[in-house]
């Protein structure tokens, strides 16, 4: 059978599906979940960073499920706040862990657990819904050193004083950078390697928030014993909020998908295309005055009744437009309760150093920072200029997109890239799009395949992937591997 568009790579993944909760907690990358993952833990991963700051004990070499990797899970005190502390998940890589990049990765949400992305998308195992384990073939620590962070405060196994919140990329930057200077406290070997921030959904505003951070920081004039050093080279979005302005302009383009899947009659889809300009024209009063009010409040939810409500009618998933879902019975689509069942066992819980006293379950996505940061007006703001500094400096970027995910589709994501203003920009929308080819790199000469779509110019590129929904590490695991992969070693795609 000819290879199009709808061929998958590899088999797809199953989905299942579960209530779980309300629309608004949805939009978190980690609602969309197929199968949950964990790990098979028997001994403790590594002790954490008290307190005090003081450096814990070296990682240890576990032989659990998850193959032989060295990892470390705990908590990291930002000096920047009075008590916050920030849950993190590291495994070194597979491969040369003396040589190869250290990576951050931040789920979106606002106010989503990025154990949710290492345990189904891209960390070293999988985790069933019989609670069994599962080796990751394709985890992105087969070639780089590996962050999962849980930020902001509240979020995941982070915690700090219910006063303390956090509300915009502002927090988001400096929260991220203090956390790394204490991740290089505790691992000086760290320190000028190589270093990429990555993320996904409302990684859209987060990665490019805590980059440019740590960018504008790497240019201060600052001696040896006051901050580490982060060897940024730079950063990667997949299905992300970046560009609002941009992109709820695409949002109805999804009605006429390459899936042949009806989403809208036409009177909807003419609705919707007049319903964008009223959203697009909300966020732009949001972008210029924050504090006016309810505006920022109105064009979040104008954005959610008026471009993805609709869609809903169809029962078709909004995170995957492939997959079924009736939303009467199942607002999520997705069933994460083994995820959490597994996170907050007992066993789990003291192998990766939870504080019990002060954590009593794990926060998939907490409502309370999706709250603050829409009211406070983050969701409606782009952070598109920040990427276009960084572009401008040398740094790397990869935006990519899953072609079957509504949310952040990859129409808007395409469009933006396309509209941003750097000095690049004459010769990426110049730039001929060609096929993204590639290999399944655990299997023995295996066929090559076109796994989607790629325009790129010099340090900027932006990837179409087939057959893929908003996570597409966990939809194309082999595509998203390679393409991660020379994306840090800086090679041709």
């Amino acid at each position: 059978m000819p290879r199009t568009e709808q061929t998958p790579l590899i088999a797809t993944n199953s989905h299942a599906s579960g209530t779980k909760r309300a629309f608004l907690a949805k939009f978190a990358v980690g609602v969309a979940i197929i199968a949950a993952a964990a790990w098979l833990l028997r001994t403790p991963a590594g002790s954490t960073v008290g307190g005090d700051g003081a450096v814990a004990a070296p990682l240890k070499r576990e032989p659990f499920f998850c193959g032989i990797a060295k990892n470390d899970a705990g908590y990291i005190p930002l000096k920047n706040k009075e008590a916050d502390y920030y849950f993190h998940w590291f495994f070194e890589s597979r491969n040369d862990p003396k040589t190869d990049p250290l990576v951050l990765w931040l789920t979106g949400g606002p106010g989503s657990s990025s154990l949710i992305a290492m345990l189904t998308e891209n960390g070293p195992c999988t985790v069933l819904p019989d609670l069994s384990t599962k080796f990751n073939n394709y985890s992105w620590t087969n070639e780089a050193n590996v962050i999962w962070l849980d930020q902001p405060t509240g979020v995941g196994f982070s915690y700090g004083p219910p006063e303390d919140e956090d509300y915009n990329e502002t927090n988001v930057g400096e929260n991220v950078f203090y956390f790394l200077q204490g991740f290089l406290k505790k691992f000086p070997e760290y320190e000028n390697r190589d270093f990429f921030v990555t993320g996904e959904s409302y990684g859209g505003h987060y990665v490019p928030a805590a980059a440019h951070y740590i960018w504008e920081q790497s240019k201060l004039n600052k001696s040896e014993d006051e901050t580490l050093k982060l060897n940024l080279k730079g950063l990667s979005i997949g299905n992300g909020l970046t560009n609002p302005l941009i992109q709820y302009k695409y949002n109805v383009d999804m009605a006429d998908n390459s899936y042949n899947i009806t989403l809208l009659d036409d009177d909807q889809k003419e609705q919707m295309k007049l319903d964008s300009v009223e959203c697009i024209e909300l966020t732009a009063e949001c972008q210029k005055s924050p504090e006016n009010g309810t505006i920022c409040t109105d064009a979040q939810m104008c954005w959610q009744e008026k471009l993805i409500a609709p869609f809903q009618a169809a029962n078709r998933n909004n995170y995957d437009i492939r997959l079924p879902c009736d939303y009467a019975k199942n607002e999520s689509c997705y069933d994460m309760t083994y995820v959490k069942e597994y996170l907050d066992s007992p066993k789990v819980r003291r192998y990766i150093n939870v504080d019990f006293d002060r954590v009593t379950s794990w926060v998939e996505s907490s409502s309370e920072v999706y709250k603050t940061f829409t009211t406070d007006g983050d969701w409606s703001m782009g952070f598109h200029t920040y990427v276009a500094d960084m572009l401008n400096d040398g740094l790397r970027v990869l935006i990519y997109a899953g072609d079957a995910d509504y949310m952040c589709n990859w129409q808007g994501n395409r469009a933006w890239t396309l509209d941003l203003d750097w000095k690049g920009k004459a010769g990426y929308n110049a730039a001929v799009e060609r096929p993204f080819t590639t290999h399944d790199p655990m299997v023995a000469d295996s066929p090559a395949v076109d796994a989607g779509v790629l325009r790129s110019f010099e340090n900027f590129a932006f990837l179409r992937v087939y057959n893929a929904g908003h996570m597409v590490p966990m939809d194309q695991p082999a595509v998203s591997l390679e393409m991660i992969n020379k994306f840090f070693k800086g090679q041709e795609y």
